[in-house]
């Protein structure tokens, strides 16, 4: 899906408001799916929570370079660009969400998150990698989220 928004963006002949967008994209990663045999039916939901991560993960930029406000407005806001290691930002917002809304995840919980985040169809991909990628994530958490003294994670801020 990230890759569908990105090629829905960057072939844009105008920028695209957000709605436009998701269906453009869904459509796109439908399409990119189906080339490479890959049956999945569920790409308006897919989509629609993965662009609600990215406003969120406030990685949608308008003309001015700023991100879409979150609001009533956000559909109708046009969208011209990513910010710059959009998929990371946005993969490290849903991992703060868990946190915040689980409160006991741990370490030992990185297999678990793993699996959630990146639900995962390609056996040639070791689960160890999607482990890694989850340590890695949580790095660029460091100045939000914490170990406990009972070691779970806990969000400082909100973001």
């Amino acid at each position: 899906m990230f890759a569908a928004v990105e090629g829905t963006i960057s072939t844009a002949s105008n920028p695209l408001i957000l709605s436009r967008l998701v269906r453009t994209s869904c459509l796109r990663a439908q399409q990119n799916a189906m080339a490479c045999g890959f049956a999945f039916s569920n790409w308006d939901t897919a989509g629609n929570a993965v662009i609600q991560a990215m406003l969120n993960a406030e990685v949608l930029l308008t003309c001015d370079g700023s991100p879409v406000p979150i609001g009533i407005a956000a559909q109708a806001t046009p969208v011209t660009g990513l910010k710059q290691d959009y998929q990371d930002l946005t993969e490290a917002y849903l991992i703060e969400f868990l946190i915040r809304k689980l409160g006991d995840v741990t370490i030992r919980d990185h297999r678990a998150v793993a699996h959630a985040l990146f639900r995962q169809f390609d056996p040639s991909i070791s689960m160890d990698y999607f482990e890694d990628r989850v340590a890695m994530l949580m790095a660029t958490l460091a100045d939000r989220v914490t170990l406990n003294e009972v070691g779970a994670y806990t969000a400082s801020q909100v973001h």
